[in-house]
């Protein structure tokens, strides 16, 4: 009996000191649940983030920072300044420049003529406005100030073949350009935009360009292609999407407008059935705003992400960051035109303060929102350039 009792009382301490540990588990949580939380709200907001970058998913990348060609970095300092936001007269919203790089197989042996691009990843909504091809011409060991090349590059109608050369003789010629004999290397650029909307419209039908030169002067050996690192021949298609384009452009007009419009009919709103001395407490209340703690009223407030934060260094090659910015405070019960409001939104926020707390409050929002420009790896390895619009808050107001 005494041995059951003492079991009993045995099993119940065992309980209570279970309760006791679910209870704390539950009121203080262990750290590797918190840093799991953490971890999965980390994973949302690269989740969101890609899909805002119209980013399938993180690309494997094979190449370095140090392999991408100076031509592309320069594409991009001219479009954006280094923390990414778009320069003034630069901005071209809807717009994407893509690189591409050489396939590895063309490199050796007899496809050194042969260039060819997978161009996959252009969107089918984007129209290709331009296309060029690059290629860095070794310096000539024999320098000939008389001797020149000519060198032609063509669109391929049927596949390469080394028995069959009928491929050779329905060749489109693209574009020819005249190269001098030189002790230094140079690069050399030519259009190849008519392939490039060929391929984009039949992409079975991609075969490749084919690279012929003709030499004065000079033995045809002498002309030779530089490949890998900095130096690989690439292509590079300038894009756009028309729709982004045209919306961009329509809303770009319609915040001139407003701004326009808020500056010559800004006017002391007339609101006779809230007071019957309206001018006078107007007054009043502009004189009491200027004096309230600024802290508190509308502004914008910095916030910065770093890629490497998210393991996204690697990717994302231009900005290293992203400086987001956000509005948030209160609008002054009479809102001043520091504040760039509407009209409405003064008569709204009178309403509200003086007539019926059911009537919101006018909001703290950006009035005016800047694009930033990213520099980034596609899946395939490729690489973009593309300006984001309204991604920036450049100022805040009352709404």
């Amino acid at each position: 009996m005494h041995s059951s009792s003492t079991q009993s009382l045995s099993a119940c301490r065992e309980m209570n000191h279970f309760k006791l540990l679910l209870f704390l588990t539950l009121l203080y949580p262990p750290y590797r649940t918190v840093a799991d939380k953490r971890s999965l709200e980390i994973d949302d907001l690269k989740s969101d983030l890609l899909n805002l970058l119209e980013v399938k998913e993180k690309p494997a990348i094979s190449r370095s920072r140090w392999q991408v060609p100076r031509y592309v970095i320069e594409l991009y300092r001219k479009q954006a300044f280094i923390d990414g936001f778009t320069k003034n007269g630069h901005s071209t919203p809807g717009r994407t420049v893509r690189t591409f790089f050489r396939d590895e197989q063309d490199k050796k042996g007899p496809h050194k003529h042969l260039f060819t691009f997978n161009i996959s990843a252009m969107r089918p909504a984007e129209k290709v406005e331009h296309a060029e091809i690059r290629i860095f011409k070794r310096r000539s060991s024999l320098p000939n100030p008389r001797a020149l090349y000519k060198v032609t590059v063509s669109r391929l109608t049927k596949p390469w073949s080394s028995v069959n050369k009928r491929w050779k003789r329905k060749l489109v010629a693209l574009d020819v350009q005249l190269v001098k004999c030189r002790k230094v290397g140079e690069w050399i650029t030519f259009n190849v935009t008519s392939a490039v909307k060929f391929w984009s419209k039949y992409p079975s039908k991609n075969y490749g360009l084919w690279v012929s030169v003709r030499s004065y002067q000079a033995p045809p050996s002498d002309f030779k292609i530089a490949t890998g690192g900095r130096k690989d021949p690439i292509l590079v298609e300038f894009g756009v999407d028309r729709e982004k384009l045209q919306k961009a452009q329509m809303a770009e007009i319609q915040d001139e407008l407003q701004e326009k419009k808020n500056a010559l009919n800004y006017k002391v709103p007339n609101v006779d059935d809230l007071s019957r001395d309206n001018s006078k407490i107007i007054m009043a209340s502009r004189t009491r705003s200027r004096r309230d703690v600024a802290d508190n009223l509308c502004r914008r407030h910095r916030l910065f992400v770093k890629f490497q934060e998210l393991n996204w260094s690697d990717w994302i090659l231009a900005p290293r960051g992203f400086s987001a910015y956000y509005c948030t405070g209160t609008c002054p019960e009479v809102i001043e035109q520091y504040f760039n409001p509407t009209n409405h939104a003064i008569i709204q926020n009178l309403l509200h303060h003086r007539y019926s707390k059911s009537v919101p409050a006018a909001c703290c929002v950006p009035t005016r929102l800047h694009s930033i420009s990213m520099l980034y790896f596609e899946l395939d390895g490729s690489i973009v350039l593309k300006e984001y619009g309204e991604m920036v808050a450049a100022s805040c107001g009352c709404r």
